[in-house]
């Protein structure tokens, strides 16, 4: 029988953790597998998410409480669980209910159904999303810019509730940097991904926690982390001011020989900014493809994380 991991980053939340919890124990009967839930606490200074969650692991036998020592943002507080988690399959999902625990049928019945694929995520069709509008839209032109930045599987949607097999998790976690994308990094590890439809349930208890500026800096990390691609921008840019620079001075002494300048010293200052500023723009360029080389060795994985095991 197959153990399944069940990580949820929580943060200030109370009520639904009870009824997760409960609709989880139940899912546990009606599959007949094992499940073991982590609950990892990112908010440990919130006193009614730290009773919650100590009630809730006294009443069942399966969930293990982690508790960060302060506030460190999902992706970090997802990393920590799957580091803890024992099963063969992961799987992540929010403390919200907004993923249907019932649907978590669905990622397993998937991953038995494929077992060629590392990761499965489960994304509700686009008009059924109970986010909303700004979160949706801002949700869909990240997915645009992450296939064209980070290389992303075409057609593949990212999303915060997935099931990946345990060899994978312990990639993630021995594989990050300071500011992490779940998401991003099982990109970066794997292409063996596909995507399955679930339903979206619209939020119980409290408000959304993720605002306009964590959506923004979120996409940031994904950009300045995952993809060199701004950087190689900015060394073509820069290559290409330089070549200007030298055409237009070349053009600017033809002129100054054999046509004239009615404007002294014209021709010298002209001469003098574009060279330097296209020496600049050059500089520019050379320090971005060394930046390239620093983050991709920062990257870099093992040599036995490249090996897939039989």
């Amino acid at each position: 029988m197959n153990t399944y991991s069940i990580i949820v980053p929580v943060f200030k939340s109370n009520e639904s953790l009870f009824v997760l919890s409960e609709q989880i124990s139940d899912m546990q009967v009606q599959l007949a597998c094992t499940f073991e839930l982590i609950l990892v606490n990112d908010s440990p200074w919130y006193t009614e998410t730290c009773n919650a969650l100590s009630e809730i692991e006294k009443m069942y036998p399966f969930v293990k409480v982690v508790t960060l020592w302060k506030n460190q943002g999902q992706q970090i507080a997802l990393l920590t669980g799957l580091l803890f988690a024992t099963g063969k399959y992961c799987i992540t999902m929010d403390d919200d209910l907004q993923h249907p625990v019932s649907e978590i049928s669905k990622l397993i019945r998937s991953m038995d159904e494929h077992p060629q694929i590392d990761a499965i995520f489960a994304c509700p069709p686009y008009h059924q999303k109970k986010h909303s509008h700004w979160r949706n839209l801002a949700s869909a032109t990240m997915n645009k810019i992450d296939t064209f930045f980070l290389k992303k599987p075409k057609g593949l949607n990212k999303s915060a509730f997935r099931i990946m097999r345990k060899e994978l998790a312990i990639k993630l976690t021995n594989n990050y940097n300071a500011m992490p994308s779940v998401s991003s990094l099982i990109i970066y590890h794997t292409h063996r991904l596909m995507n399955i439809e679930v339903d979206h349930s619209p939020r119980q208890f409290g408000k959304s926690n993720y605002t306009l500026r964590k959506m923004i800096s979120l996409a940031l990390n994904d950009l300045i982390h995952y993809s060199s691609l701004p950087l190689k921008v900015l060394g073509v840019v820069g290559f290409a001011g330089f070549l200007f620079s030298i055409i237009f001075i070349l053009i600017t002494l033809i002129r100054k020989l054999f046509f004239g300048i009615a404007f002294p010293g014209y021709a010298s200052i002209v001469t003098l900014i574009s060279f330097f500023g296209g020496l600049n723009l050059l500089a520019i360029g050379i320090i971005g493809e060394y930046l390239i080389r620093i983050i991709k060795e920062q990257q870099k994985p093992s040599l036995s994380d490249l090996v897939r095991p039989k």
